[in-house]
C-alpha cells in the first residue's frame, strides 16, 4: 500500500497466455525497430475503469459493485495496430468492440460512480499498450489478429518505482 493507507486500483481485462504469447509474436517485430519504452509482456491488459489512488473502504466497496457484476463472457478480436503520435503510444486494440464488452464499461463505470468514482469523459478505447514514449510511427504492418475469449475482468493494483510500473491481480470475477 502507498501512503500506507490507499492504493493505486484499476479494472481490466487481463490477457491469457495463450493471448500473451500470440501477443508477444505479434508485437517483437513491429517493436523492434522503435525507440521508445516497450511495456513489458506480464503488464499487458485493457483497462475498463482507472481507480486511482483508492482507501480501503473504497475499495471494499468497489469489490462489492464488481461482485454484483452479472457479465457475459465474450469473444475480442485484437485486430487493430496503431499509434496515438500526441501521446506516443503504440497499441493493439479491437475495430469492433462488442455490446457485452461495452455493458460491462458500462455497468462498472455507473454502478462504482455509488463508491464515489468518476468516470472517464473520453469514449471506452479497448487497448492494448505495447509501447510508450514511443519515436514517431510513419507506416505499421498489417496484422493477423488475436482471437481472446474473455471469461474474467479484475482488480489490479499498481506500484510505480524507478523501473515503471508493477501490476498485480488482487481479484477476479468470472463472467458467465
Amino acid at each position: 500500500m502507498s501512503n500506507n493507507s490507499t492504493e493505486r486500483l484499476f479494472f481490466a481485462l487481463w490477457l491469457n497466455e495463450d493471448v500473451r504469447q500470440a501477443l508477444t509474436k505479434l508485437s517483437q517485430p513491429v517493436t523492434q525497430n522503435i525507440q521508445g519504452k516497450i511495456i513489458p509482456p506480464e503488464n499487458w491488459h485493457i483497462t475498463l475503469a482507472f481507480l486511482g489512488e483508492v482507501d480501503i473502504p473504497t475499495k471494499q466497496c468497489m469489490q462489492q459493485v464488481a461482485a454484483s457484476v452479472q457479465g457475459r463472457c465474450f469473444n475480442l478480436s485484437l485486430d487493430k495496430l496503431s499509434y496515438w503520435s500526441r501521446t506516443g503510444i503504440l497499441w493493439l486494440g479491437a475495430n469492433q468492440i462488442p455490446n457485452t464488452l461495452q455493458d460491462l464499461v458500462t455497468r462498472l463505470s455507473t454502478d462504482l460512480q455509488d463508491c464515489g468514482y468518476h468516470p472517464e469523459t473520453r469514449p471506452f478505447k479497448t487497448h492494448v499498450t505495447l509501447m510508450r514514449r514511443a519515436n514517431k510511427i510513419k507506416m505499421l504492418p498489417p496484422i493477423t489478429p488475436i482471437r481472446w475469449t474473455v471469461e474474467d475482468f479484475c482488480l489490479v493494483r499498481s506500484t510505480l518505482n524507478s523501473s515503471g510500473a508493477h501490476y498485480e491481480v488482487i481479484e477476479r470475477w468470472l463472467l458467465t
